[in-house]
This record gives C-alpha cells, sequence and structure tokens, in this order.
C-alpha cells in the first residue's frame, strides 16, 4: 500500500513545464499542491489503492458498478443501529475468526 510520503508544492508554471517529473514524484507516493500567486489552488495525490482494487474488480468482473451505486456512504453506514444477536449465538465476527482458525494447518 501507498502511503503518502511528503506534501510539497509547485507553481502552475512548474507544473507545465515539469509535468511528468512532477506526476512520478505523485506516483511515489508524494502529495503535490499547486499554487497561484502563492495561494494554493489545487492538489494532486496519488491513486488511492482501494480505488484501483475495486476499478480491477469490476473489469474482472466480480463487483457489478450498478451495485456499488446503491451501497450505504460511509456516512450513512455510521448513523446505521447494530442489531444485537439473538442469545445463544456467535457474533459474526467470532465466526469469521472460527473459520479460519479450521482453515490452518
Amino acid at each position: 500500500m501507498m502511503d503518502v510520503m511528503t506534501e510539497e508544492q509547485v507553481t502552475i508554471r512548474e507544473l507545465q513545464r515539469n509535468a511528468a517529473e512532477i506526476f512520478k514524484r505523485v506516483q511515489e507516493g508524494h502529495t503535490v499542491q499547486v499554487t497561484r500567486w502563492g495561494e494554493i489552488v489545487g492538489q494532486i495525490n496519488p491513486p488511492d489503492p482501494a480505488n484501483a482494487a475495486i476499478d480491477r474488480a469490476i473489469a474482472a468482473g466480480i463487483l457489478d458498478p450498478t451495485t456499488l451505486d446503491s451501497l450505504p456512504t460511509g456516512a450513512e453506514v455510521r448513523e446505521l443501529v447494530r442489531e444485537s444477536s439473538p442469545p445463544g449465538t456467535n457474533r459474526g465476527s467470532d465466526a469469521v475468526l472460527s473459520m479460519r482458525e479450521e482453515r490452518e494447518y
């Protein structure tokens, strides 16, 4: 996973003249802020690995992009009320851990 290594600033003119080099640094994990007359007017960030994984899954036919549109946003998920499990049942996370343990040799 790529972590943002540093944040630097370039002017619009520098971006125009050195776009290939600047985008190479972004690809390496740097974030670049673009300025005009000393004011930040934009920011170039490295690609999000999660978005790249989603794009690959869509291309491979694993995910249907129309399904993604119907999923709740992060803010909506945080507002969901968690339902408790019926008495005597395991939590889903416990069941997953148990299944993982069974698969280990």
